[in-house]
């Protein structure tokens, strides 16, 4: 300690602290310390001294002067070091206890979780009814404040979670206003028992504003069920009834774990065997002790877990029959990995008996007719729908307006911090108090709103990794007098990090198209390895510093932007590509549909051109590259198609939940007429 090497204790001159102010269980442990030492130490001393004296025994006398002066100095360091902090720490934990001692006993949540399941379906946290489109529900919100696996990797690599997220799932909350509130009382006092706890403790907060943890697994078998544990004990000692005020749901993703199984034993063809990689014990299970862990919690430690998403790998079939089978009739089993908002693979995981639930991410299939085409099939089947964000974000509420449009039974968009994430739960609160003002008369297009520009630009997220972000200026007639009135209108898709093998292609600058940098390739070939049929990397270590080839230079330093993460290609095909198509147009009368056929009939045109499908390919082929989006990029057609539709939506004075609401019922109208169904 004097020379400032101790682990966890800070020097300031002559001074030594503990190396976590923020911590008030350290800071509250060394006084807390110091007076037990006083409490032990002076009683006996007094004992000691009469009893020496007394009885004149000299070895007394000294043990009890030796007792007094420890007892004296521990309380003097009581009472001077930092009571307030003791204090503080004690007043907290009082009012914890009494708040988790007055709900009384509230156990067996597997008795009554099917009950609370099928309360979230029938009604919602806030409900109102407009005036013209019926009834639209508040989502349930998944909070996410646990947090760990690949979203949580690089940042804090201390961390021992293999599961990527532990969500609070907020059940008493009457608005959205209210379960802001509970959120944020929930993760702080979810951080307050961590770091509480013995061998646990807070790396800081993750990408999607909850908490990444080390958690010491202790009698537990894994940290993670402690974690969920402690997040119990969270819910109780706010003064909530876990399972009735909130549950808990999980989104343990996987697949991640199984990529992590077939990387650390090199067996590529590995199914249903996962490696928790992140903890120090690296343990292996197989999908009947992934199993057994999910009923564990729920049978014997009695967590309120309601909802599990992506509990086993998009491969594994039978592990995902296996939990719909033995908890599917009292949770959510939710997939995402395992269909990436795609309707055909959603149609074959119900038709399989797979899930319950959807996992709904706009970017997963790029354009957001073919995400309401998803949802409908889901609902089609009897699914539950949960529209979500992306673990990297841009400041955009899309994923709040897809819930609204849809009734989605819940969204899950982050934990209690991150203004990202806030901005989407902001936007239900929003729509929710504007419905009351919503019009009664059907919108009128306007006779003109002509696309006089459309740019784009790089957009930073919450992760600093770039995404698109696409302006589209509209000129609309301007009211009572000649002339039009210019107006722009703005999209940003998120990006993520998920392993489902199905999902669009996010354009990135780490590759780059061979149609395009024919010269390149062929000069160059050495320097290049072909990551898939016509698309290259560049070796970076193999390009010379002094080449005179401007082009390889500028294809090389994009590259190296971002870590090879940045999107100035997709940004460029915006410019050269999306623009010309728009531009000039009159929008007034376009749907959604006639937006992203557009926006897809522009795809699988760029990939006849570089020879990457024929002309008169089948339909299916046609269909995988126009969902696939590599050549244009899911980042620049989604974000291009989410602009206009914002414009198109205003310029009908409607708000973008609306508008997505008539196009939904636009496709059932098509469909029914299409089966002949009355």
């Amino acid at each position: 300690i004097p020379f400032g090497r101790a682990e966890g204790i800070k020097r300031e001159g002559l001074n030594y602290y503990p190396d976590a102010p923020y911590n008030l269980a350290v800071a509250a442990a060394g006084p807390r310390a110091s007076l037990r030492v006083a409490l032990a130490a002076l009683p006996l001393a007094i004992v000691l001294l009469a009893a020496g004296l007394l009885q004149e025994a000299g070895a007394a006398l000294y043990a009890g002067r030796l007792l007094l002066g420890l007892g004296l100095v521990s309380g003097l360091d009581f009472l001077l070091a930092d009571r307030g902090k003791y204090r503080e720490f004690r007043e907290r934990e009082r009012m914890a206890g009494e708040a988790a001692a007055a709900l009384g006993q509230v156990s067996g949540w597997l008795a009554m979780a099917a009950e609370v399941r099928r309360r979230l379906s029938d009604h919602s946290m806030e409900e109102a009814m407009h005036p013209r489109l019926g009834l639209v529900r508040a989502p349930w919100q998944f909070r996410n404040c646990g947090m760990g696996g690949r979203h949580t990797e690089k940042e804090y690599p201390e961390s021992n979670i293999s599961m990527q997220e532990a969500m609070f799932l907020i059940l008493g909350a009457e608005d959205s206003q209210e379960a802001q509130e509970m959120t944020v009382r929930l993760q702080n006092r979810l951080k307050e028992i961590l770091e509480s706890a013995e061998g646990c403790r807070v790396m800081g907060i993750g990408l999607e504003g909850g908490l990444a943890p080390y958690v010491d697994r202790g009698e537990y078998e894994l940290p993670e069920l402690r974690l969920w544990a402690m997040m119990k004990q969270a819910i109780e000692e706010c003064g909530y009834r876990p399972g009735v005020d909130v549950a808990l749901a999980l989104d343990p993703a996987l697949s991640e774990l199984e990529i992590a199984y077939r990387e650390e034993y090199d067996v590529p063809d590995a199914v249903g065997m996962y490696l928790f990689w992140r903890d120090h014990a690296k343990k292996v299970l197989d999908r009947d002790g992934v199993l057994a862990v999910y009923q564990q919690a729920i049978r014997e430690l009695d967590i309120p877990i309601l909802s599990i998403e992506d509990g086993f790998s998009e491969n594994d079939a039978e592990g995902w029959r296996l939990l719909l089978d033995r908890l599917g009739d009292s949770i959510l089993v939710i997939g995402d990995d395992l269909v990436t908002t795609n309707d055909r693979t959603i149609e074959q995981a119900a038709e399989q008996g797979l899930i319950n639930t959807v996992l709904v991410k706009a970017n997963q299939i790029g354009t957001l007719y073919e995400t309401l085409l998803a949802i409908l099939v889901a609902l089609g089947k009897g699914l539950e729908v949960v529209v979500s964000h992306r673990s990297k974000s841009p400041n955009d509420d899309m994923e709040a307006h897809i819930a609204l449009a849809a009734n989605a039974l819940g969204l899950k968009a982050g934990g209690g911090a991150n203004t990202e994430r806030l901005v989407k739960y902001q936007a239900v609160t929003t729509q929710m108090e504007r419905i009351a003002e919503a019009g009664v008369n059907e919108p009128v297009p306007p006779e003109r709103a002509v696309v006089t520009r459309l740019r784009a630009r790089e957009e930073p997220t919450n992760a600093g990794i770039p995404t698109v972000g696409v302006d589209v200026e509209l000129a609309l007639p301007a009211s009572g007098e000649s002339g039009s009135v210019r107006m722009i209108f703005h999209g940003a898709t998120p990006l993520g990090t998920s392993a489902g093998t199905g999902e669009a292609v996010h354009l990135v600058d780490a590759v780059f198209e061979g149609a395009e940098y024919l010269e390149v390739v062929r000069r160059h070939g050495d320097l290049l390895r072909e990551v898939e049929p016509g698309v290259y990397a560049i070796r970076s270590e193999a390009v010379p510093a002094n080449t005179d080839d401007e082009v390889l230079m500028e294809l090389h330093r994009r590259a190296l932007r971002y870590r090879g993460k940045g999107c100035l290609f997709a940004v460029d095909h915006v410019h050269e590509f999306v623009a010309p198509l728009f531009e000039e147009q009159n929008v007034a009368g376009w749907g959604l549909l006639d937006i992203d056929r557009a926006l897809l009939g522009l795809e699988l045109a760029t990939a006849e051109r570089r020879g990457k499908i024929a002309t008169d390919a089948p339909r299916d082929d046609q269909i995988r590259i126009m969902q696939r989006k590599q050549n244009i990029g899911m980042n620049a057609i989604l974000s291009t198609s989410l602009a206009l539709v914002r414009g198109i939506a205003r310029a009908r004075g409607q708000e973008l939940y609306e508008f997505l609401r008539e196009e939904l019922l636009v496709i059932i109208e098509r469909l029914t007429a299409f089966h002949g169904v009355a």
